[in-house]
């Protein structure tokens, strides 16, 4: 029984679809007062933060949704209104290594490679983070120009404080700009009705983008982008 911490973008089709269906284990023995699994530690983490579990279920579920599985189960209509500390039950940069022992045993990987050392997983974070405010991405910017790149196990500040600011919702003004920046990598490989649903959509549907573009990245075998985390963080 395991939700990780880590984008769900790194999870193997397996563990991504595995996720989901824990989430909803999860939400209903909570819910519920089952006690199945009631004193299991990824229960007792979500017990007072169901906000944070519905988030990581709507984000599950995006990503889903990017890799072509439908999804048919919503979480039940129950309030989940503010959010507890989060607690984990190890250490997100850590997750990374136990993800890849894991895949390393059954040759396994996800959409987005497990990063190795810090500056690659910023380069997979960095448009979602500079999604929600430029300042967030100065910030971190910041502080990597003051310090060591070391490896991912070691990242713990970096990996905490990116995933704190991504729990937060998107601007939409710092969304259309990154849209900008992405148009800017197929407009010369577009074709022409591609380019007519950026025009259509960019200013009627932005988050529309999001995964239309996924799809222009591995069309065009753009591997910078397909490895962003941002594809599947907005509906």
């Amino acid at each position: 029984m395991r939700v990780w911490d880590i984008h769900p973008g790194y999870l193997s089709r397996q563990s991504l679809l595995g996720q989901h269906v824990e989430i909803h284990a999860i939400f209903s023995v909570i819910t519920g007062g089952k006690e199945g699994y009631a004193h299991h530690p990824e229960t007792i983490r979500w017990r007072h933060n169901l906000h944070g579990l519905r988030l990581a279920h709507d984000l599950t579920v995006r990503e889903m949704a990017l890799r072509g599985y439908g999804h048919r189960s919503p979480l039940p209509d129950v309030d989940c209104a503010g959010g507890g500390i989060l607690r984990w039950v190890d250490p997100p940069q850590l997750q990374f290594g136990l993800l890849q022992e894991k895949y390393d045993a059954a040759a396994r990987t996800g959409r987005i490679p497990l990063p190795v050392r810090g500056s690659q997983f910023w380069a997979q974070y960095q448009y979602a983070v500079m999604s929600r405010g430029d300042g967030y991405y100065k910030e971190i910017q910041t502080n990597l120009r003051n310090k060591e790149d070391c490896p991912i196990g070691q990242e713990g500040e970096l990996v905490a404080r990116v995933l704190e600011i991504t729990r937060s919702p998107l601007e939409q003004r710092m969304l259309c700009k990154i849209l900008d920046h992405l148009w800017g990598y197929f407009k010369n490989l577009a074709t022409v009705p591609e380019k007519e649903v950026y025009l259509e959509k960019r200013e009627a549907e932005p988050a529309f983008l999001l995964p239309f573009f996924y799809k222009l990245a591995c069309k065009y075998e753009i591997l910078y982008l397909i490895h962003s985390t941002i594809f599947s963080d907005s509906d």
